[in-house]
């Protein structure tokens, strides 16, 4: 067995009507410095010229999987491994992008850790310009107070947990997943890659966190319906997450926190967007139910500021 069947790593990548950005990501993938991969694009019923773009690329590494209906991330996802010959796999959401030297980074480490671990880095968060991707910061330091460097943590779920559950991208052996017949759940929307992060460490992984970012997450201004909806979900999720016996005790101890740390953020949405679109009676309503949420208008406020004056000298669209 030559190295490039050994050592393939299935990069999944999802797409629906994703015409304008897919490009840039499937270019990224072809920059990088370690070539043994294969892409599977999932096109999840798209109504625009999505295929169109994807084959417009000549790279045997490249397949294109096409679904006549849109059965949402997960599923294409689950598609996506069904259909994967790697001994990893790695996914890439059709709006961003990876540094040239993120997969030969990442498969270093997992060489090194074994098989028994799963392999994630830090991202940068950027902006979407009419200039293209836009730095901003480190997705850690920014949302879960993680130093950016070039340090590797080792985590267990309680360790995963404590730092709210980090927004990542991983390398995942694909072995233990098949073996335990670990699937994205569709019945989750927007908190998919949470809990099935949550579900590796219950098969059995450990993490292998590296505080250096390789992975280009582009900011996109979300719908105020679309994050009421996220919180909902989550929500949901935790609930599931909860009830599950295959976590310790102590483990869903700390499900319960963040489903009450999630609960107070629907609560500050709701007060949010009520100050936003200067409808009184209900900010009036929702302070008088919940006083504390004046406390988190004041701690989120600086962040917000922060946002949307980098996102006015970028040019670039906010939520």
């Amino acid at each position: 067995m030559d190295k490039s069947t050994k050592n393939l790593v299935s990069v999944i990548l999802p797409a629906y009507n994703a015409e304008k950005y897919i490009g840039e990501a499937i270019e990224s993938l072809l920059k990088q410095t370690y070539p043994y991969f294969e892409l599977i694009v999932v096109d999840d019923g798209s109504k625009d010229n999505t295929a169109d773009v994807v084959k417009s690329f000549n790279d045997n590494r490249i397949h294109l999987i096409q679904q006549l209906e849109n059965k949402g991330v997960s599923e294409a996802r689950n598609t996506g491994m069904e259909y994967a010959k790697g001994r990893w796999f790695a996914h890439i959401d059709a709006d961003d992008q990876w540094l040239p030297e993120r997969l030969e980074e990442l498969i270093k480490i997992q060489l090194e850790s074994g098989d028994g671990y799963f392999v994630a880095d830090d991202s940068i968060v950027c902006f979407d310009t009419p200039m293209g991707l836009r730095e901003w910061d480190s997705s850690f330091k920014l949302f879960y107070g993680i130093n950016p460097g070039e340090k590797k943590l080792e985590l267990f779920l309680f360790d995963f947990l404590k730092l709210k559950g980090p927004l990542i991208h991983p390398l995942i052996p694909a072995k233990p997943i098949i073996y335990a017949g670990l699937k994205y759940n569709p019945m989750t929307k927007g908190i998919e890659d949470f809990e099935f992060n949550c579900n590796l460490f219950r098969i059995g992984l450990k993490l292998k966190l590296y505080t250096k970012a390789f992975y280009l997450y582009r900011l996109t201004p979300g719908s105020i319906t679309d994050q009421q909806d996220f919180l909902k979900w989550k929500v949901l999720t935790l609930k599931s997450l909860i009830g599950n016996q295959g976590f310790t005790t102590e483990e869903k101890s700390l499900f319960k926190d963040l489903l009450l740390e999630t609960e107070k953020e629907k609560d500050y949405r709701q007060f949010s967007y009520a100050l936003k679109s200067k409808q009184w009676s209900k900010v009036l309503s929702l302070f008088l139910k919940h006083p504390l949420l004046l406390i988190q208008l004041l701690i989120h406020l600086p962040h917000s500021l922060r946002y949307r004056i980098t996102a006015k000298i970028y040019g670039a669209r906010i939520k």
